[in-house]
């Protein structure tokens, strides 16, 4: 009798988890509605989502008590978008207050145009920034993917940045795909920043 009902319980809990996993990976399912369950399970109800779905970008917006939260919030968004999106992690920790937040951001943005204006091969290229909290979003139109590449890794070298989501088009290349196209650096390959 025991080994009928553990048979049963078994075949109950595949069953179940047939179900759910075919809900989860269901293409309805949109990556914003994803994170923002995870990030709710998470505990982490301050942290609000957008999904920028051209560029295939999630956005985590709001605020949380400290650092650790924050990390948590992108490596929670992470796990939930899979290779459907790329997470760029905009959180602000409490206490930092908006406009030294802010003038960190510009600081950012003017070191970064200022390296692309001294670059020979991508002064006249059409380059712009967004930062957000040291989140920086990079877009336009560059040459060829050495140069992306480049305006990528001068962005990574740039003090107070924490996360970079290159979104470069190269000339004459094709649109990309819907798993491809904005990159983003793996957090365990990003140089390593303290928060201020």
């Amino acid at each position: 009798m025991r080994s009928v009902l553990l048979a049963i319980g078994v075949v109950a809990l595949l069953a179940g988890g047939s179900a759910l996993s075919g809900c989860s990976n269901s293409p309805r399912n949109d990556p914003k509605d994803q994170v923002s369950t995870a990030l709710k399970n998470a505990n982490l109800k301050d942290v609000d989502v957008d999904w920028d779905r051209n560029e295939r970008v999630i956005h985590l917006k709001g605020n949380v008590d400290n650092p650790a939260e924050r990390t948590r919030a992108e490596e929670v968004a992470e796990r939930a978008v899979g290779t459907s999106g790329k997470v760029l992690n905009e959180v602000t920790v409490k206490g930092v207050d908006d406009k030294t937040a802010d003038d960190n951001d510009g600081h950012i943005k003017d070191q970064l145009k200022d390296m692309v204006d001294r670059d020979p091969q991508l002064k006249n290229d059409n380059i712009s920034f967004t930062v957000n909290n040291g989140a920086v979003e990079i877009s336009g139109t560059v040459a060829n993917a050495a140069e992306k590449a480049r305006v990528g890794e001068m962005a990574h070298s740039v003090a107070g940045v924490k996360d970079v989501a290159n979104s470069l088009d190269v000339k004459g290349a094709a649109k990309p795909s819907a798993t491809s196209g904005t990159e983003r650096t793996p957090r365990s390959a990003r140089p390593k920043h303290r928060e201020p």
